[in-house]
């Protein structure tokens, strides 16, 4: 239980020390990369902290750093190329608003690990989950491939032109999509050794999915494009023909 709070405490302190660099320089440079590299040094540190992991733990381990290396370097890369990050222009110069958005980012952290925490800690054998790993692979997968795609895109039709090709023909958000069953992977790869107050660790796939589907995903990236396509008729037709996360679906 302790390693829990400790890791709040690791999550927290980490997040206020980039929110204070960030509003100080009005940047978003660690805004993201923040986000990722949490996950991998508090992953890492609990892998070790096991005193004798085994294969098991050691997939696991290698699961979260994985996700956190990709999207972290993806987010950094995609940063320093457009220098700002249009979901915080509303608030980025407010010192509380800001300050909102990291306690929130450091909540989310801290509920999306306690899968791992716990996995990483417990007392009980972790065993190899291999339906679980096969989903992680999918999503990741599937995550990697939508951003590549969505990133090549923009790069030959310009930040402006509207994503419909590839897996885009399908979903609106499909690196979301991919991000869902990271997490879920991730809690059914542990949920054999959970019990008692431990499976209230399900708010890690729960709150990713409250998070990207009604606060700080989708939400905002819609936002964004309802007043930047707002005269492009060819945005209105996507967004009816196609659903945000799962075709036909939703």
């Amino acid at each position: 239980m302790i390693t829990i709070f400790l890791s709040l405490f690791f999550v927290l302190a980490l997040n206020l020390i980039a929110y204070w660099w960030a509003y100080k320089n009005q940047s978003d440079k660690l805004t993201d990369i923040t986000y990722s590299v949490c996950f991998i040094l508090l992953s890492i540190f609990l892998f070790f902290y096991n005193g004798q992991p085994g294969l098991p733990e050691l997939i696991l381990t290698a699961m979260v750093v994985l996700w956190g290396l990709r999207l972290g370097g993806f987010l950094l890369f995609r940063i320093l190329s457009i220098k700002k990050d249009e979901r915080f222009d509303d608030f980025r110069n407010s010192k509380s608003g800001f300050l909102k958005f990291w306690l929130l980012q450091a909540f989310s952290i801290w509920f999306l690990s306690l899968p791992f925490v716990i996995g990483l800690t417990t007392s009980e054998k972790l065993l190899l989950h291999v339906p679980a790993l096969i989903l992680f692979i999918a999503g990741w997968l599937l995550e990697t491939i939508s951003d590549f795609q969505k990133y090549s895109f923009k790069q030959r039709y310009g930040k402006n032109a509207i994503v419909q090709t590839g897996i885009y023909r399908f979903v609106r958000h499909p690196n979301y999509t991919g991000e869902i069953m990271i997490w879920l992977a991730i809690f059914w790869y542990v949920s054999p050794v959970l019990k008692g107050w431990d499976w209230l660790s399900l708010i890690s796939p729960l709150w990713l999915i409250i998070l990207l589907l009604f606060i700080s995903g989708i939400p905002l990236i819609e936002k964004v494009n309802v007043v930047k396509y707002k005269d492009n008729p060819e945005y209105q037709k996507y967004i009816k023909k196609t659903k945000k996360l799962i075709p036909f679906l939703y």
